[in-house]
């Protein structure tokens, strides 16, 4: 007798590659570097096209060899060059002179790429910036350009890069250059402000910021004016002589950017520490000025630096300017000056001050009062849980301060720790006291930890001070804790003049939708910082491990293109919301300007 065979239980049929989902073709582009990508997909059926044309839409040519950069030429020619939308070039090995060859391969520009928003150009030689301004300066959608340049150019140097070209059996050599143009001062970069009347966006090295000369400075004083009216986004940085160069020259050049929202700025000085602390650059009336002379300015970081000693020109960081502005009916503009330094070490102890939260029950009122008058930043912290039935269930008549100045300087107020209850009257009396008196208090920012749902308990803090809230500007928010509808629109009742939220996100939250609630209830916000917890790795049930595949595409598409990302997700590409945005991920760092 014939035994039966058994049923194949586990059979499984072969499948297409044309079958696999976007994910995981995703996935498999992860580990490959955009020249494989393009040449194994590209053109292949219309589906993958679709998938991998984020890939040809942003073009990196560094680190190609010469045969890899002509094949991404010729598809750029033949192929998907109109749907390019950033390119970033270099003439770093190995591919030499990737600038020259790269315009002789592609030009015009207008025709061939016609969509391209953003153009980095590393590493390039003095006469090349002559060459590509002609062309990209009528590349209407043009938004961003970034230049760096080649500090030094000698002979081992060109030597090597040869050897490289070797390699691949190509040579292109073309003649030395005299070294004819740079962004060598200030005029250099007007003449850019002047090429280019759609550029939105432009990052500089500069060799020296200097006085305008006295021809462009007349043009700019006229009714003429050289100015960039379509620069919203201004990143530079340079030396500078702050002694020869003053705060008014420093405006003068500004003003030829009169729409700028967003400047980023390094400059680097020969001047000592124990000098430059008197110069106007710290004065913080002359930013404010700045402020109300630029109308469309938002935020500005400036990052000064300069030798701590004269017998030591290494440079370190010595002062950041922060700075950012609500364009509501106030106009309020909050400016704060942050020294990074052994000379500031000591006026910057006295102007932070800590407080464990049992010490300040058991203090008095002249005890506090000298070290809250000098104070600009305030952190009550618990180390350890607290009973707060027997301890802070009080709050004692010897801790009332009747000098309203005591609180004059304060400018942020943070609670740190452990704070299981953070309704007790001890705290919310010390905070509505210290809240009344403090007109320039504008931060508020909890760091709290071990209890769950922290933000329930942060909301309970602030309803019983709700009425004395509407100056607070900015927020920070690390707890645990859901970042729903109910919360995000509950906070933005409590504190309706945010302009500034920092928060973070636990990793089962979606970031779409908290970006999207932000937006909707807080009305002023121009500057929305988010932390993206990753998933621990102690959780192993199946539908973390699906959580786990959406993050993993999530992340990879934002790293691409944190902007793109925003728009396709989000009501930030929707033409009803109308504004103008730039957006960066470093990290789990999630940053949006508005």
């Amino acid at each position: 007798m014939r035994r039966k065979q058994p049923l194949s239980i586990g059979k499984t049929s072969p499948m297409l590659f044309e079958q696999l989902p976007d994910e995981i073709l995703l996935i498999v582009c992860s580990y490959l570097s955009s020249f494989h990508i393009t040449k194994a997909f590209n053109d292949l059926n219309y589906r993958l096209n679709c998938t991998i044309n984020q890939y040809r839409q942003h073009l990196d040519l560094r680190g190609l060899d010469l045969r890899q950069f002509y094949f991404f030429c010729k598809m750029l020619r033949v192929s998907f060059g109109k749907q390019v939308r950033s390119i970033t070039l270099s003439n770093a090995a190995p591919s030499v002179r990737q600038l020259t060859l790269f315009r002789k391969q592609i030009e015009p520009f207008v025709h061939l790429l016609p969509n391209l928003e953003r153009l980095i150009l590393l590493d390039y030689y003095d006469d090349e910036l002559d060459l590509y301004l002609p062309l990209i300066s009528v590349l209407k959608n043009l938004k961003e350009l970034k230049i760096v340049f080649v500090k030094n150019k000698n002979e081992a140097t060109l030597c090597s890069l040869i050897s490289q070209m070797l390699t691949d059996n190509f040579v292109y050599f073309d003649h030395l250059p005299k070294r004819r143009k740079q962004i060598d001062n200030t005029d250099d970069l007007v003449e850019i402000f002047a090429g280019f009347e759609h550029l939105k966006y432009l990052n500089v090295n500069m060799k020296q910021l200097t006085i305008l000369t006295s021809s462009i400075y007349d043009i700019t004083s006229d009714e003429r004016k050289i100015q960039c009216l379509s620069l919203t986004d201004f990143h530079f940085q340079t030396k500078w002589q702050p002694e020869n160069l003053t705060f008014t020259h420093f405006v003068a050049i500004l003003n030829c950017v009169p729409n700028i929202q967003h400047l980023f700025c390094i400059l680097r000085t020969e001047l000592t520490q124990d000098k430059f602390i008197h110069s106007d650059y710290i004065v913080v009336d002359k930013w404010r000025a700045l402020f109300h002379e630029l109308r469309s300015l938002i935020d500005l970081t400036c990052t000064i630096k300069c030798p701590l000693k004269a017998s030591n020109y290494t440079e370190c960081d010595f002062l950041r300017i922060n700075a950012n502005v609500s364009r509501a009916s106030q106009q309020s503009i909050d400016i704060h000056l942050c020294y990074n330094n052994e000379i500031m070490n000591n006026v910057k102890n006295d102007l932070t001050l800590e407080l464990d939260i049992q010490d300040l029950h058991k203090m008095t009122g002249s005890q506090l009062a000298p070290k809250l008058i000098r104070s600009h930043e305030l952190t009550l912290y618990s180390d350890f849980f607290v009973d707060d039935d027997k301890l802070l269930s009080t709050f004692p008549d010897s801790l009332s301060l009747p000098d309203h100045l005591v609180f004059s300087q304060i400018r942020s107020l943070d609670l740190l720790g452990e704070f299981p209850s953070m309704n007790n009257i001890f705290l919310v009396t010390f905070v509505e006291q210290l809240i009344r008196r403090s007109p320039n208090l504008q931060s508020i920012g909890f760091f709290l930890y071990w209890v769950e749902n922290m933000t329930d308990l942060v909301l309970n803090f602030l309803r019983p001070l709700k009425n004395y809230l509407k100056q607070i500007k900015k927020c920070y928010l690390y707890t645990e804790g859901d970042i729903d509808e109910k919360f995000v629109s509950e906070l933005a009742c409590l504190i309706p003049s945010l302009t500034l939220l920092s928060v973070k996100i636990d990793w089962y939250c979606n970031t779409a939708e908290v970006v999207n609630l932000c937006l909707l209830h807080m009305k002023h916000l121009i500057h929305l910082e988010m932390v993206l917890e990753e998933i621990p790795d102690y959780l192993d049930e199946d539908y973390i491990d699906r959580i786990k595949m959406e993050k993993e595409i999530e992340t990879l598409a934002m790293a691409r293109d944190t902007r793109e990302w925003l728009k396709r997700n989000t009501i930030l590409g929707k033409k009803s919301f109308n504004r103008i945005f730039r957006a960066e991920k470093n990290g789990n760092d999630l940053k949006i300007w508005l």
